[in-house]
């Protein structure tokens, strides 16, 4: 079955305050992967740096600019940007994509004063979706997560805060 969503259709959920639409992936279709738009609000702390253990994540940055955070184990980069995989922040621009495989440290945030606009894709996509719908609930646009909060998000879907 093939299929068709437009920007800002698809069912969506709150994540930091902002809806994020599911394109794909919902109810396993296609079961290989979710794609999801979401636009990160400025000046927000992102979610604290960690890794998943069942699902692969990627970020690809439409419009406007994140910080992302990658590894220290010289996996979690790579390319010519620079930074991600050293655990030093690089900044990801309109046409970049940051990939985070299973087990490995990232997070990003927007410190800019504009919104960024980023298509995620999770495989596979029923415990990404899951946790992506828990954790997006509990993380606000303008306050830093809470880490007690976040760490038990996190162990109800097999991801670990790694600060």
């Amino acid at each position: 079955m093939t299929s068709l969503t437009h920007r800002g259709q698809g069912p969506a959920f709150p994540y930091a305050g902002q809806p994020m639409h599911i394109l794909a992936g919902q109810d396993g279709l296609p079961p290989g992967f979710a794609a999801m738009e979401l636009t990160v609000p400025p000046h927000f702390a992102g979610p604290i740096p960690h890794a998943h253990d069942e699902f692969d994540e990627a970020i690809y940055v439409l419009s406007g600019r994140l910080l992302v955070h990658g590894g220290d184990d010289g996996e979690s980069g790579g390319g010519s940007g620079g930074g991600s995989g050293s655990g030093e922040p690089a900044e990801a621009v309109p046409g970049s994509l940051f990939v985070a495989p299973r087990s490995h440290r990232h997070g990003f945030s927007n410190p800019s004063a504009e919104s960024a606009l980023v298509l995620g894709i999770w495989a596979p996509p029923e415990p990404a979706l899951a946790f992506m719908r828990e954790i997006g609930a509990a993380l606000s646009p303008d306050v830093p997560p809470d880490p007690v909060r976040m760490r038990e998000i996190y162990a109800r879907h097999a991801s670990r805060l790694l600060p």
